[in-house]
């Protein structure tokens, strides 16, 4: 009688750590963003130069997590205030943050030079990449994102496109979404 107990006691404990591990591997890969599913392969914006002149290609940066904004360097509030969030979740990541990429896609080609891309995004993080060209370059680009660019520019989508290593659009992060919750969201695309 005592075996049957002792039995019954370590099966019900075996399904018990089962339950929990399973549970605890689903909420592993929640994601705090809007999840693009399916995930369909990343529009390239390789016809767009970066801030020291260079074209840039997705294809440049397959391997790492992108996060790609759109945006302008004369943008009073909501343009300094993702690329502050998306400095602290590189920072956050240590030695991680070489395996993402951070990337502003001008919506104001008039004023926003290389130049100009460059010494702004040097203010958050000199790694992030600042994108100009001609304006059909960019407008195809827009096109590409379903980004709407209106007023020169200072209308335009607040959104963050997260792209995974493999070249994915896997997610969308929004302006008011808090920067712990994009970080947790980077580090599990880091870890797939």
């Amino acid at each position: 009688m005592e075996r049957k107990i002792l039995w019954t006691g370590g099966l019900l404990l075996l399904l018990l750590l089962i339950i929990s591990a399973s549970i605890a591997m689903g909420n592993r890969n929640h994601f705090n963003g809007v999840l693009i599913s399916p995930s369909p392969e990343a529009h390239d914006i390789s016809s767009l130069s970066d801030q020291n002149g260079h074209h840039v290609s997705l294809q440049d940066l397959k391997g790492k997590v992108v996060l790609v904004f759109f945006g302008y360097t004369n943008c009073p509030k909501e343009c300094p205030l993702t690329l502050a969030k998306m400095k602290q979740v590189i920072t956050g990541l240590g030695d991680k943050a070489k395996n993402v990429a951070v990337v502003m896609i001008t919506t104001d080609p008039s004023r926003d030079t290389s130049a100009q891309l460059g010494n702004y995004l040097s203010n958050f993080n000199p790694d992030f990449i600042g994108l100009t060209g001609p304006a059909s370059n960019l407008e195809q680009t827009w096109n590409d994102y379903g980004v709407t660019v209106l007023d020169n520019g200072e209308t335009h989508s607040a959104l963050v496109y997260v792209i995974d290593k493999f070249g994915k659009l896997r997610l969308t992060f929004s302006q008011e979404m808090d920067p712990s919750a994009m970080f947790s969201d980077v580090q599990i695309l880091l870890r797939e």
